[in-house]
């Protein structure tokens, strides 16, 4: 059974290897266990070295993500999800609870496999590019982010990794450049899933 969770962090971890920006995966967020998916934080200054794939481009300090595979939905109560991981995060780095840091340091992210339909049905989703889709979840503005959707090219390998078409998983193998070794695990993990 592969842990695609986990999976994503990784390859984010690997994709984001010597940049200004340092993932951490599965963040414990309260006393009863809440874990939030990914967080890529800016630790350095400087620029991101390469073209971020599309829907990142607007990363702040404090990047939360909640993933969704091919066998979960991305719905309401995720995003309701990554709104509450919002405020215990934002409690938990500010330098206390009258001090807390800027709102604008904190960008929040819903990143699934397919097209979310119920959440469509819902909500009105604002198409910002292929793949790159906008929703107001109370007073966040929340950038989603469907995997399957994203269009070609190398700098969208990394989604195509995750993006539950052979082709693309195949394509994106083929274009990723690998930062660290353990990305080669990872790929063939997802490999795996593919030739099963």
């Amino acid at each position: 059974m592969i842990d695609w969770h986990r999976l994503f962090g990784l390859a984010l971890t690997d994709f984001f290897a010597g940049s200004p920006f340092v993932v951490e995966l599965e963040k414990d967020l309260s006393l009863k266990r809440q874990l939030l998916d990914v967080v890529i934080l800016k630790k350095q200054t400087g620029e991101f070295p390469g073209r971020m794939p599309d829907g990142l481009y607007n990363l702040a300090e404090h990047n939360l993500l909640s993933y969704k595979s091919m066998r979960e939905p991305l719905g309401d109560w995720t995003l309701d999800e990554l709104t509450g991981h919002y405020v215990n995060y934002r409690k938990q780095v500010s330098p206390s609870l009258s001090e807390l840091l800027p709102k604008d340091q904190f960008q929040l992210y819903g990143i699934s496999t397919r097209f979310p339909q119920k959440l469509s049905d819902q909500v009105r989703l604002k198409a910002l590019e292929a793949g790159v889709y906008e929703v107001v979840w109370g007073s966040h503005r929340v950038r989603l982010l469907v995997l399957s959707e994203m269009p070609e090219g190398e700098h969208n390998s990394i989604w195509h990794l995750f993006s539950g078409i052979r082709e693309k998983v195949q394509s994106g193998a083929a274009q990723y450049r690998k930062h660290t070794v353990e990305m080669s695990t990872i790929i063939n993990q997802l490999f795996e899933n593919y030739s099963s």
